[in-house]
């Protein structure tokens, strides 16, 4: 039979050796937590990063159709313009010759 010093010190042994495999299970599932929180956390931030750029190109977007809009307006008005002046001009030449006869 051993003697009880082994047996004890066995027992002691397997008892570290139990109180180490554990720690290291805890230790070893709270990294892995933490891992997966931060890998949640940064999948939410591109998410929302990704919404953010498609808003933005959105507004972009919008406001080039906005610029287009205003862009042909203003062609518009200086062709009005211009037409009005063509007139104004016919008109004053008109005058002129009106003026210069008499």
């Amino acid at each position: 039979m051993p003697d009880e010093a082994t047996i004890q010190f066995i027992a002691i042994l397997v008892t570290i050796a139990g109180l180490l495999g554990w720690l290291l299970k805890v230790i070893i599932n709270h990294f892995i937590k933490t891992d997966q929180e931060k890998t949640k956390y940064i999948e939410t931030l591109v998410s929302q990063n990704q919404e953010n750029t498609e808003k933005f190109t959105d507004t972009v977007n919008h406001q080039r159709t906005q610029d287009r809009e205003m862009q042909g307006r203003h062609i518009e008005a200086i062709k009005s313009l211009t037409g009005e002046m063509k007139n104004s001009i016919k008109v004053n030449e008109s005058m002129l010759e009106f003026l210069k006869r008499k």
